[in-house]
């Protein structure tokens, strides 16, 4: 008969308290896990949000951002941006400012046998040619006045319809822009006009005049009104041309 070594059938006995054989079971501490795939996740997060901070920062400038501030310029590298200056009037008087000074540095020369006008309150400066057979009666006049308030063309415009106020039958031609002979004269516009002057006796004289009108580079206007009675017209219109050549000269 042989014999069999072997646990015998059945559960195993239970352990006697402090007796040998397999004491309780140990818990067993589950498997330490690695940290590498966390530490690669969380520096990938880390990297997107500062991407996506660096964009927002692009776009909005920052919320404490400041406006750039100029620095003082060495001079050194850099190019000085420097403002054009603003030119501004030469009035002294010139070596064509002659004769009667009537203001910007304009002057005119009255032609001989031209007086100045006895009314002081009138405004610019105007000279008459007084009639030898009648005290305080005048032949004509060369007056010349200024102004910001027009261009020249719209002065001479305003000058003409004045003067003709108190006319009958009143012609006004056509005004024309003139070019005069002078690099400082940046615009020029003349009308002539005719009339008939009514007297204080209510006589009616014949009258013919002009008006022309100069603008500088500074947008100032001088303008000269001129008249002459028909009847000398021809005779004495070369004299109000002289005057009015001295003043263009003079600018």
């Amino acid at each position: 008969m042989s014999q069999q070594y072997g646990p015998p059938p059945g559960p195993p006995p239970a352990p006697a308290p402090g007796g040998w054989g397999p004491g309780p079971a140990r818990p067993t501490r589950p498997a330490k896990q690695s940290k590498t795939p966390w530490i690669i996740m969380s520096g990938a997060i880390v990297a997107v949000l500062l991407v996506a901070f660096g964009v927002v920062l692009l776009v909005n400038g920052g919320d404490d951002e400041q406006p750039p501030v100029a620095e003082p310029s060495s001079g050194i590298g850099r190019t000085m941006y420097t403002p054009s200056p603003t030119p501004t009037p030469d009035d002294s008087k010139g070596p064509n400012d002659v004769g009667v000074e009537v203001g910007w540095g304009i002057w005119f020369t009255p032609s001989k046998g031209w007086l100045p006008d006895w009314d002081k309150s009138k405004s610019g400066k105007n000279y008459i040619l007084q009639q030898f057979s009648a005290r305080g009666l005048i032949d004509g006049y060369y007056w010349v006045r200024q102004t910001e308030l027009f261009d020249a063309k719209g002065f001479a415009e305003h000058l003409v319809d004045v003067e003709s106020n108190g006319m009958e039958g009143v012609r006004i031609s056509k005004g024309t822009e003139c070019k005069p002979n002078n690099p400082n004269i940046k615009a020029c516009y003349a009308v002539t006009y005719t009339g008939m002057w009514v007297a204080k006796n209510g006589k009616k004289i014949p009258f013919q005049g002009f008006v022309t009108a100069y603008q500088d580079k500074f947008d100032r206007v001088t303008a000269s009104d001129a008249g002459l009675e028909t009847r000398v017209y021809a005779r004495r219109v070369n004299e109000l041309v002289y005057m009015n050549n001295t003043l263009i000269k003079s600018f």
